[in-house]
């Protein structure tokens, strides 16, 4: 099956002969590889490129068992690619095979007629590495499950329930080779059991590896609420009877977060424009990898669409908050209290930024429920919008809150400007 993301080949495309190494980045089997050798080579053949301008090394494969020493693949390549007058695309799947890589990347990129693109696992491989890792001789593709959107343009059975789907089981690719819901539910939980937490175990050294997988399920059963490792570390002695310190647990959550498994979204004061220490949420990579570690269970759903919204403005490039208003309001007595208000999301991308609450059902007119009374407090002109679980048409009401079904948010990428 052929799964377009055109957006991720579009940013591949436009870096396409800079002189940077481009390296795509992303939780384990969100289709980094598939991305590459599949949609990025189809693309170079497209504009002409021949097969044998393509020199693609999977290391991961055991045929290329020879290449994973750091020589041996620059001179493999360069055996590939001899021609110094000919255009060559490079593309190094699992570049971690290889020990000490960042010498012969570099080298290879050296090479003028060489484009280098790599990938690696996030076990050994990290974001935040790239910098240190290339010399600043590195650009960043990050990407994500699949996105509603693109769900919806592979998805093969009635396209009414598409979105009850996505919302249960995610975006992971490899999803669409399961048969059953059953195979679904177990291929999740083995992802998670059996590559992540392992892939985070070995990485990190981690001792105590049965904490760790029940911080996974803590941060699962969170999501959308305000925690700090030390209320964690609390939940874990008292729903788990796991005795954990304040600072292991901060430093678990990192290894996550390197992991790309979990972001945290901090809070933002919006009044007094300035982000508050703690506590903060943290949201899932994948809604499908959080509801099976919390069993599928249905009565949680407004949290997993919480989830999907976060992940959709993340994977659009925004910056994401979790909103903070204080205002004064008349208590039942008539007298004027302060009151903490929350907005579900500050999103920003470059001078834009929009308010945005996730909601269950319509709200009625100038009496709608807290949540939306917290966008209509948020005072100034940035845009403000209320994401609906029910099906309507797009509109904006009387003060000017734009009222968007959760459907139309996921499949219409402009849907923050309707």
């Amino acid at each position: 099956m052929r799964i377009d993301r055109d957006e991720y080949l579009g940013q591949l495309i436009q870096r396409k002969h800079s002189p940077y190494i481009k390296v795509v980045t992303g939780v384990r089997r969100c289709g980094k590889s598939y991305l590459l050798k599949t949609l990025f080579r189809d693309h170079l053949r497209g504009e002409g490129v021949s097969d044998e301008q393509i020199v693609v090394v999977e290391l991961d494969d055991d045929k290329f068992e020879d290449q994973r020493d750091r020589k041996a693949l620059r001179e493999y390549v360069e055996g590939k690619a001899p021609d110094e007058g000919t255009q060559y695309y490079i593309i190094l799947d699992e570049i971690q095979m290889v020990d000490a890589f960042e010498g012969a990347v570099i080298s290879l990129n050296n090479h003028e007629n060489y484009d280098v693109y790599i990938t690696g696992s996030n076990s050994k491989f990290l974001s935040r590495d790239i910098s240190t890792r290339f010399k600043d001789r590195g650009t960043e593709i990050r990407i994500h499950p699949l996105s509603f959107r693109e769900f919806y343009g592979a998805y093969a059975g009635d396209k009414r329930f598409a979105l009850q789907e996505y919302l249960a089981y995610g975006g992971m690719p490899h999803l669409f080779d399961e048969p059953d819901e059953a195979s679904k539910m177990r291929y999740l939980e083995n992802l998670i059991s059996q590559t992540y937490l392992s892939d985070v175990v070995e990485r990190n050294d981690v001792r105590l590896p049965e904490e760790m997988g029940a911080l996974f399920d803590v941060l699962c059963s969170t999501t959308g609420s305000l925690v700090n490792p030390s209320g964690i570390a609390g939940t874990l002695q008292a729903e788990k009877h796991v005795k954990i310190t304040d600072d292991t647990v901060y430093a678990y959550i990192r290894h996550l977060e390197d992991a790309f498994l979990f972001e945290r979204a901090r809070r933002y004061d919006i009044k007094g424009k300035a982000y508050l220490k703690t506590p903060a949420k943290y949201y899932p990579e994948d809604v499908g990898l959080r509801n099976a570690r919390i069993n599928f269970r249905q009565n949680d759903i407004g949290f997993g669409i919480e989830n999907v919204v976060y992940n959709e403005l993340r994977g659009r490039g925004y910056a994401v908050d979790v909103g903070l208003l204080e205002c004064r309001e008349r208590n039942g007595e008539g007298r004027q209290v302060y009151k903490q208000r929350e907005v579900d999301f500050v999103a920003r991308l470059g001078s834009r930024e929009y308010y945005i609450q996730v909601m269950d059902r319509v709200p009625a007119g100038q009496h709608g429920d807290n949540e939306y009374d917290s966008l209509r407090k948020v005072p100034g002109s940035f845009r403000k919008i209320a994401v609906v679980n029910s099906p309507f048409k797009a509109y904006v009401d009387e003060d000017g809150i734009l009222i968007v079904s959760l459907e139309e948010f996921l499949l219409d990428r402009d849907s923050l400007n309707l």
